[in-house]
């Protein structure tokens, strides 16, 4: 059975934390480190929380090896948002722009979300904040000088974004599911208010299970869209997952 899950949400909401590693190796000083490497083993420890955790390059804080490719992508709970705490015990190969071994860190959830900033040298990063639920960071080395590498602190925050009501607390997000089958079918974002999920003043965080038969694919067209500010998903938007709603499985195309 192949299964979509699809997320509506308005109004600066999220979804759960969920996080993926990939690792791999490749890559040269004449090479762009976008360029996929060859797949590897280990990728540096991870320790995880409800409330954040800790990563690390691999082998810290010995040298980490070459050509790695390392990637982390965090997602916070709704209303929050992420922050990286490097250890002061970092040194990445220095060069200029960080062209060559780096740490690439992105507010947001995808490869070409906005760049918060490359990380090289000797300089520690110190403290790095994203604006919303999501970051995306990226650890590379090539194939030559590598140096101790890098620990990283994560932790989840209340975003300063959002403004508590009366009582200091911000209304609760309602319950808001649905369940497709069947060969077509038609998805509106009208279905919220029509089926009584949510009052139209409330926050909305609603998924769409689409469950198609064995050996069957799911295909969906849209065909109305448009979101209030949702030019780097951070507030409003809909998101697409291909089998379950792990940040592994949200589609970038």
């Amino acid at each position: 059975m192949h299964v979509v899950w699809i997320f509506l949400l308005f109004i600066e909401e999220g979804f759960p934390l969920a996080q993926k590693t990939k690792d791999a190796g490749g890559g040269s000083k004449g090479v762009r480190p976008s360029q996929r490497p060859q797949r590897s083993r280990h990728c540096g420890n991870w320790v995880r929380n409800a409330d954040g955790g800790t990563f690390s390059s691999p082998n810290y804080p010995n040298t980490y090896p070459p050509n790695k490719e390392c990637l982390y992508v965090l997602e916070a709970l709704p209303r929050q948002r992420i922050e990286l705490l490097f250890d002061d015990t970092f040194y990445i190969e220095a060069s200029f722009e960080c062209r060559f071994d780096h740490i690439e860190v992105r507010d947001g959830p995808f490869s070409f979300s906005p760049l918060i900033n490359r990380f090289c040298g000797s300089a520690n990063p110190g403290l790095v904040l994203s604006s919303g639920r999501f970051m995306w960071i990226r650890f590379f080395s090539d194939e030559e000088l590598e140096g101790i590498g890098f620990q990283v602190q994560y932790s989840f925050t209340a975003d300063p974004e959002f403004h508590l009501h009366v009582g200091g607390l911000l209304n609760p997000i309602p319950d808001c599911q649905f369940e497709l089958s069947g060969a077509d079918g038609l998805i509106r974002s009208s279905q919220v208010e029509e089926e009584y999920k949510v009052r139209p003043d409330q926050a909305v965080d609603c998924i769409w299970t689409i469950r198609a038969p064995k050996n069957n694919r799911i295909y969906l067209r849209f065909l109305e869209y448009q979101m209030e500010n949702s030019n780097e998903c951070k507030k409003n938007f809909v998101a697409v997952y291909d089998g379950s709603n792990a940040i592994e499985d949200l589609k970038t195309d």
